[in-house]
């Protein structure tokens, strides 16, 4: 006899680049990057995250914040999302320390949460979520950028759906 489910548990994990340009972490946003975080706001909110996650980088935490100020949250800055890697080998060792770094940042997998971040964490990210919960990202038409210059545009990323914790599905979040 099949056993029961309870409740389906739904949640997600967006995957977030800051709106800046690259090279420029430190600046202040432009009215152009302001806009576009204030429509990422107005997006990301129908999601109703609980936790907003932000490398420590300034271009991170001013993406967030017009999302905290709708939902009257927090944004917490972590080191453990930084691009910075120790001197290692090559850019597979890379990852994986970025990887190691930034999944020991995320709550519980049950909670939905933004992370804001370069675009080299949150691919290291995803990969690491989706090692760790059996998840086959070849099924998926995704460029994920472990090495060289930032892939992902000012402001996308992924949406990671879960399951009751557990990654479901990834879409890729459309950059306007």
């Amino acid at each position: 006899m099949p056993r029961e489910r309870g409740p389906l548990m739904l949640s997600a994990l967006i995957l977030l680049r800051h709106v800046a340009l690259p090279g420029a972490p430190e600046a202040p946003l432009t009215e152009t990057q302001s806009r576009r975080a204030r429509a990422l706001a107005d997006f990301l909110q129908l999601y109703n995250p609980t936790i907003l996650l932000s490398g420590p980088g300034r271009a991170c935490a001013d993406t967030l914040a017009p999302l905290a100020g709708r939902l009257d949250l927090p944004v917490t800055a972590s080191d453990d999302l930084s691009a910075d890697t120790l001197k290692l080998p090559g850019p597979a060792h890379a990852a994986v320390w970025l990887a190691a770094k930034a999944i020991r940042t995320l709550p519980d997998p049950r909670r939905t949460a933004v992370v804001c971040a370069e675009g080299i964490v949150l691919a290291a990210l995803l990969v690491a979520v989706a090692a760790r919960d059996g998840h086959d990202l070849s099924t998926y038409d995704l460029t994920v950028p472990l090495d060289g210059p930032d892939l992902i545009p000012p402001g996308g990323g992924w949406v990671l759906h879960r399951d009751d914790g557990r990654l479901a599905d990834v879409k890729a979040l459309a950059v306007r």
